[in-house]
């Protein structure tokens, strides 16, 4: 399965009262707000069985995939306010982050520590190609 860059949103719901864009309709065990500063990299790894999407609430996100174990580029794409990116198990993945920049993250697992760390593997610096 492929990272999917620039994830479609669901269509929102519209009325007088305002807009309810939902962002994930599945069942997710975890949903949480991640704030970064400019000049951050995070990610540095790969989930075995969890995935995840990110949406940007604020800021921009530069987000490079590719499938692991894979020595080929990393397929590279910006996240801007209001759009999403979807990271399915088994995809390394490195996000950065240009200016301060607040995430929704939503995952199929739990995200207690135990879990997040049973569930990941992560990369060391030479992994990163850039």
């Amino acid at each position: 399965m492929k990272a999917r860059l620039k994830a479609s949103l669901p269509l929102p719901f519209v009325n007088e009262s305002g807009v309810i864009q939902n962002l994930v309709e599945e069942p997710c065990g975890s949903v949480a707000i991640i704030t970064s500063v400019a000049g951050s990299v995070r990610s540095g790894h790969y989930h075995l069985t969890d995935w995840h999407y990110l949406y940007v609430v604020q800021g921009e996100m530069r987000y490079g995939s590719r499938p692991v174990g894979s020595e080929g580029e990393l397929e590279w794409v910006t996240a801007k306010e209001g759009e999403m990116i979807f990271t399915p198990p088994l995809v390394e993945h490195w996000t950065e982050f240009p200016v301060f920049t607040v995430l929704i993250s939503a995952s199929k697992l739990t995200r207690t520590h135990e879990n997040h760390e049973a569930d990941l593997v992560r990369l060391n610096a030479a992994h990163h190609p850039v």
